[in-house]
Formats: C-alpha cells, sequence, structure tokens
C-alpha cells in the first residue's frame, strides 16, 4: 500500500490511547481513589496483632494499600506516556477497517463489549451499595469516605480494562485478516511469489502492532491478574467467616471478578491463537509449490509463525495463555484453603 495514499480509516485518525478529556478523567478519579484508600486503612495501623482476625484484618488492609499505590503509579505512567498509537499504522497497512468482509465483525464484537461493560459497572455499583447499606446504619466521616471509594473505585478497572479489550478486538481483526490471504492461496491454481510475500509483510504488520500494544498496556495487565488473585484469595477466605449476611457480598464479588478475567483473558489469548491459526495452510501450500523462489518464501513465513510468540504477556516473562490461568487458580485456591483453615480452625 502506497504510503502517499489518502487515508480513509477512522483508526489513523487516533494519535494516543486516552485523549486529554480521558486522561484528566483517569488522573484525577485515580488520585481520588488513592487518597481514600490511604485514608480508609489507616485505622488498620492502631490494631494490636493479637488474634488471628486482627492480622488478616492487617494484612488485608497492608495488600489494599500496596495494590492501590501501585495502581496509581502504573495508571500515571500510562497517561503521561503520550505515545502515538503506532499500532494504528501497523492495521491500516493490512487494511483493518477498511475490508468489509470484518467490518461486521469489528462492530458485532465492540457492541458486544460496551453492552458487557456497561452490566459489569452495575452488578458493581449494586453489590457495593448493597454490601454498604447491610453493614452500615450511621453514616459518619468514615462510611462516608468508604462510600465514595465503593462508587468510583471499581470503575478505573473497568475503564482500562475495556480499552486493552477494545484493542485486542483490531488486534484479532488483523490475523484474520492475514489468515483469510493465506487461506485464498489454497483455491488458487498458480501461487505469485509477491502475493506470498505480500502477506508475510502484512503478519509482521500485524505482529509489530501487537507488540506495540503489549509493550504500553503490559504493567497493567500483569497488576490486573496480581490484583485478582490477591483480591479473590481474601474475598474467599472472608466468604468463608463467621458472618453469613456478609459472606454472600464476597462471593458475589469473587464470581464477578472471574467472570471480568475470563472475559479479559479469552480475549488476550485470542490474539495469540490467530496468530498461529495460518500454519496449516502455509504447510499445506508447501506441497503445491515447484520453484525455489516460492519455497524459500514459504520456509520464511512458516518459520516467523512457528517461532514468532505474539500475545500479552505476564510481566514479559511468558504469554498469556490457558495453562498460566489454570496455574493461577490451581496456586491461589492452595492459599485460600490454607488461610481459611488456619483463621476458623
Amino acid at each position: 500500500m502506497n504510503p502517499e495514499e489518502p487515508r480513509e480509516n477512522h483508526l489513523v485518525e487516533i494519535k494516543c490511547y486516552y485523549g486529554t478529556y480521558k486522561r484528566l478523567f483517569l488522573f484525577t478519579v485515580n488520585l481520588i481513589c488513592f487518597a481514600l484508600v490511604i485514608a480508609l486503612y489507616s485505622y488498620t495501623w492502631d490494631f494490636q496483632l493479637n488474634s488471628k482476625m486482627n492480622t488478616f484484618a492487617m494484612c488485608r488492609a497492608t495488600i489494599n494499600i500496596i495494590l492501590v499505590s501501585f495502581r496509581f503509579i502504573i495508571i500515571l505512567f500510562l497517561i503521561k506516556r503520550h505515545k502515538t498509537v503506532s499500532y494504528l499504522e501497523n492495521l491500516h497497512e493490512i487494511g483493518v477497517g477498511q475490508d468489509c468482509q470484518f467490518k461486521g465483525f469489528i462492530t458485532r464484537h465492540q457492541m458486544c463489549k460496551n453492552v458487557v461493560f456497561s452490566i459489569f459497572v452495575v452488578i458493581e455499583l449494586a453489590l457495593n451499595l448493597g454490601h454498604f447499606f447491610a453493614n452500615y446504619n450511621l453514616l459518619g466521616v468514615g462510611e462516608i469516605v468508604y462510600f465514595f471509594m465503593l462508587l468510583i473505585y471499581p470503575n478505573v478497572n473497568l475503564l482500562i480494562i475495556r480499552e486493552i479489550i477494545g484493542v485486542s478486538i483490531y488486534l484479532q481483526v488483523a490475523f484474520k485478516l492475514v489468515n483469510s490471504r493465506v487461506d485464498s492461496l489454497m483455491s488458487k491454481q498458480a501461487i505469485d511469489p509477491n502475493s506470498l510475500k505480500s502477506y508475510r509483510r502484512h503478519y509482521s504488520y500485524a505482529v509489530k502492532a501487537t507488540r506495540s500494544v503489549e509493550n504500553y498496556f503490559r504493567c497493567y495487565v500483569t497488576f490486573f491478574y496480581v490484583q485478582y488473585a490477591c483480591y479473590n484469595i481474601m474475598n474467599i477466605v472472608c466468604a468463608f467467616g463467621p458472618h453469613p449476611s456478609k459472606n454472600i457480598f464476597w462471593l458475589f464479588h469473587f464470581i464477578v471478578d472471574t467472570l471480568l478475567m475470563i472475559y479479559l483473558t479469552i480475549k488476550l489469548v485470542s490474539v495469540n491463537f490467530l496468530s498461529r491459526k495460518s500454519l496449516d495452510n502455509l504447510y499445506e501450500i508447501s506441497f503445491e509449490l515447484d520453484t525455489m523462489e516460492l519455497k524459500y518464501e514459504n520456509a520464511i513465513f512458516m518459520g516467523r509463525v512457528l517461532f514468532t510468540d505474539v500475545g500479552f504477556t505476564f510481566a514479559n516473562l511468558f504469554t498469556i495463555n490457558t495453562q498460566f490461568i489454570a496455574s493461577m487458580m490451581t496456586l491461589s485456591l492452595t492459599i485460600i484453603l490454607a488461610l481459611a483453615n488456619f483463621l476458623y480452625e
């Protein structure tokens, strides 16, 4: 595609992940959340650690403060990085947003994303407000602080996760486009070396776009899974507690957080899955190639797909996949059972 051609794709008009007003909103709300959490849990510093429950409450408060501090720092870096969204340029080169074949896919999944997150916002507010009014009758300063924290704290997390999922939908379409073009080679009588080289270049653009997005959101994705593990270990342990009226809220929080984690993971894993989907077709095509130039192009393409691990990572250590989620859930369950047995024996 000639870079001098007029660009009709609306994607490239976006220059930053978050506009000025969104960055200001994220900073303000995140700062308020940080201050509210510090103010809310500061009372635990005077706890006498003479019982298991007091020790657990102190640990829970400390973990909350640590997590909100890390979230404040990570979001601060996100909104301060006035990074041009280079991945959009790469997606434009492939034709994402221009190909009529996948415009419906983008529209459908973006609409589904908006509906899902609207439901999550309503459920989070209902759970938090229900928990608040079920446990507090008199409203003092501490209760009012807690009330406002419950209103705004979950929405910051949902706003960023919504952005990550929205971007992952475009990345999925990028690899779907490349895969569909590779599939089209199967029906051709004669394969043009230039076509194979062009599709290999498109795959490279999709990989670059994914790495650009992953590099930008890596810290927050890692933080999300750490936060999920910490919060839900504490929530399930509290659900085993001696107060039945409160236990149900902790259990519902665990269910909602788990559904959000599953939804995000499906979108992240889909990018990795689609990046390798063309491998079988490339292998089948290799039987039809009769010139060294075609065999060379196909071998390079297959090597790139086979040895490039594309997708979102956990702290740049390994790619997030179903095995990672299973391992995290197993470890969390082990800690939950051990901690609950220790506290409530």
